[in-house]
């Protein structure tokens, strides 16, 4: 059977896939490592916190939807990587025994003049659970390998205009103003590194079995023969690391204390340079806004985030929102 390749896809078509079943086991064992924040990991402080139970991180979310695309559709097309997601939106939470299913509409193509070999798919992705709930909605970008190269001389159809990033405000090092423990401390400008994780062969798979099993995320081989030319970190990993990282500081910041704190969800991710095995990237944030809400006594934070290789390359980059008591 021949792989589904960028010529093939159609603005407006519609796939819809999964069911995937969420375990309070699967929860909390994802949540330990990536974002160990009690409503993540206990039911009881669940219950206690803005969710009102044990809910998934929405980063497992994230990873889930990937593995739900992997096995319903994605790995009998030309996929070549994960360009980024435009914006992800948290809806509902998600819980122990939720079943989800997908719902992926096509928005548009666009070529690419560095690449007659490839072009860009855009997608929006609506999950929901047994009860037809939306839980998540998402919008992202994949590069496809063409069947055949395009003509150099062919015209290119004009894309979308992309939304305008968030303004990024002088940066001012003060890391305890960077994170959201109290809305009246926190800064907009205030920045932090976080910490850096060192992505190893075997973190990478173990990663991958679970969520994103593309060949060139398990084998070192099939690395080699992708068009990264070694093995790389899914996308979703490394901001999961970044999630890890940030959830850590935030308590070294408070003296221990980790207080859930729900998220919206996220924009503009942009995967710029792959996190490839022996990459070590080191994680930021920074504020960019902080707002009250007409949710009584909730604020809303917003930051960029940042993953930098060794070689000082952006590898991640998004816009990410937390909402925080005004008063505690």
């Amino acid at each position: 059977m021949s792989l589904v390749a960028f010529e093939d896809f159609a603005p407006g078509e519609t796939r819809r896939f999964g069911d995937y079943a969420f375990t309070a086991p699967e929860i909390i064992a994802f949540a330990s490592f990536y974002d160990p924040q009690p409503f993540h990991l206990d039911e009881e402080a669940g219950r206690n916190s803005i969710l009102g139970g044990l809910t998934a991180s929405g980063w497992h979310t994230c990873s889930v939807l990937m593995r739900m695309n992997i096995d319903g559709w994605l790995a009998q097309t030309t996929c070549l990587a994960g360009i980024g997601i435009e914006e992800n939106r948290w809806l509902a939470p998600v819980r122990p025994g939720d079943r989800l299913s997908a719902e992926t509409v096509t928005l548009e193509k666009i070529d690419l003049r560095s690449r007659p070999d490839a072009g860009i798919v855009k997608f929006a992705t609506t999950l929901r659970n047994q009860a037809g709930g939306e839980v998540m909605a998402q919008k992202s970008a994949i590069l496809f390998a063409r069947r055949e190269q395009r003509a150099p001389d062919a015209p290119l159809p004009t894309a979308s205009p992309k939304p305008p990033a968030p303004l990024v405000p002088e940066r001012i090092d003060d890391p305890a103003a960077a994170m959201p423990t109290h809305y009246a401390r926190v800064r907009v400008g205030a920045y932090a590194e976080l910490g850096e994780t060192l992505f190893t062969a075997p973190f990478i798979q173990g990663y991958a079995r679970d969520y994103d099993p593309f060949p060139f995320h398990l084998d070192e081989e099939a690395g080699r023969a992708h068009l990264l030319g070694a093995m790389s970190a899914a996308g979703f990993q490394t901001a999961a690391c970044w999630m890890h990282h940030f959830v850590a500081f935030r308590s070294r910041v408070s003296d221990g204390e980790v207080a859930s704190r729900a998220s919206p969800g996220f924009s503009g991710l942009l995967w710029r340079q792959p996190v490839l095995v022996g990459d070590r990237i080191a994680f930021t944030t920074q504020v960019v806004s902080k707002r009250a809400t007409s949710k009584p006594n909730l604020g809303l934070i917003t930051s960029r985030n940042c993953g930098v290789n060794q070689r000082g390359e952006i590898a991640l980059e998004f816009y990410a929102s937390v909402f925080l008591p005004i008063e505690e």
